[in-house]
């Protein structure tokens, strides 16, 4: 499991729009759309945060493994890393 501790990018605002939580960069004006699983790692993502903690957050709101929350975490954080929404803390 990845160790590294992430943080929001601070150039990104949302909101809740029916099922999905809704987000856009005001610098760039790029929007993506977040479902379930990535809205719960974003607001755990309120500070910043590990991923073997957000893991652990999320294994106890949801029934499911430690390994698969830790592979679907895992792609949540790339893909969030890929948009710049996140970046690791140094």
């Amino acid at each position: 499991m990845n160790a590294t501790t992430w943080q929001r990018s601070d150039h990104w605002v949302g909101t809740q729009i029916d099922d999905a939580f809704v987000m856009l960069d005001f610098e760039s004006g790029i929007y993506v759309s977040l479902n379930k699983t990535a809205t719960d790692v974003w607001n755990a993502l309120e500070q910043p945060c590990s991923t073997e903690n957000i893991v652990g957050v999320l294994t106890e709101r949801y029934d499911v493994s430690d390994e698969q929350c830790a592979a679907a975490v895992d792609r949540v954080l790339s893909d969030f890393q890929a948009k710049k929404l996140i970046q690791p803390v140094e």
